[in-house]
């Protein structure tokens, strides 16, 4: 019995914690030179947030030359930490998670799948706003284009946020 009421003790003082902190979710666009997606961001504890984007992607180019773009849902685990000796509200994130895209400009229909990483900062106003800058580089595996692998370099990409 003292074990249940020190573990739910313990419970209560974490949740208490967590649930203190200025956590919010946020949507937004995140758009770049190869990249034009929506952004919902989903914090799970104070330094570990879930991203969500669903947009238009450039996945580099298959063996004629051709751009390869496609439509990518990701879905990316990112660590926060902030920068308090530079400015309050500047942090700096790094992130590694998977996606699922259709490449329908290869050939119709097809999917591929992907993992990458990302590393960005991002500033939080003293309004809603959240602004970011990050870049983000994956390898792909896309079927239609003759069952290739592919490293894409993607260009940074700008994201404006609002938290809800």
């Amino acid at each position: 019995m003292k074990k249940l009421i020190l573990l739910l003790a313990f419970e209560s003082l974490i949740c208490g914690s967590i649930c203190s902190q200025n956590i919010r979710n946020t949507l937004g666009l995140r758009m770049g030179y190869d990249a034009q997606e929506i952004s919902y961001q989903l914090p799970l504890v104070r330094t570990i947030r879930l991203e969500l984007t669903l947009g238009a992607n450039t996945y580099g180019h298959n063996q004629a030359g051709k751009l390869c773009r496609g439509v990518g849902l990701n879905g990316l685990f990112q660590w926060v930490n902030d920068l308090p000796f530079l400015s309050t509200g500047l942090k700096w994130y790094l992130g590694v998670g998977a996606n699922v895209l259709d490449h329908g400009s290869v050939s119709r229909g097809l999917y591929g799948t992907g993992i990458m990483g990302q590393l960005g900062v991002e500033y939080i106003f003293n309004s809603p706003w959240q602004l970011s800058l990050d870049y983000r580089p994956g390898w792909y595996w896309l079927p239609g284009a003759g069952n290739i692998y592919r490293m894409s370099w993607n260009a940074p990409c700008v994201s404006l946020r609002h938290q809800l």
